[in-house]
């Protein structure tokens, strides 16, 4: 995995957050530390919102978005052989679930991977919680 890599995760919220608290204890007590493998963890708790990333034409659009580079939503209507407006609402649940975001140049607005990333990487963690009664929003930890 590079260091420019989106690290997605399902269920592994709290061994992230010890992660990341034992690579901060390390590094203000001077000690060496391992980097983290991605530029920035975005870490799932719902099944619905994995789901909802792994949808087929979510994925095409990732994909693109990741190879091509559009300048614009309208590019990346064009590259998938989609309609705008389905193309610009499906991004905007991309947007939603933290895993792209928008430049903005003049009137047109790039989609990027988040936080100008290059690559994705997913980890999911069984077993898996299928009970779906529960409603939160995916949970981050920064590098």
């Amino acid at each position: 995995m590079t260091e420019n890599t989106l690290k997605i995760t399902y269920g592994q919220r709290e061994n992230n957050q010890r992660v990341a608290r034992e690579r901060l204890r390390r590094a203000e007590a001077g000690e060496a530390f391992d980097e983290q493998e991605a530029a920035f963890i975005l870490n799932f708790e719902e099944l619905d919102d994995v789901e909802r990333l792994m949808r087929r034409l979510n994925l095409q659009l990732l994909d693109v978005v990741a190879s091509e580079c559009p300048e614009s939503i309208r590019e990346t209507a064009r590259l998938v052989d989609r309609d705008y407006k389905e193309v610009h609402r499906n991004l905007q649940e991309l947007e939603a679930l933290g895993v792209i975001e928008f430049t903005t140049d003049g009137n047109r607005k790039r989609p990027i991977l988040r936080d100008g990333t290059e690559a994705i990487d997913f980890s999911m963690t069984f077993p898996i919680d299928t009970d779906t009664s529960n409603d939160t929003s995916p949970k981050e930890t920064s590098a």
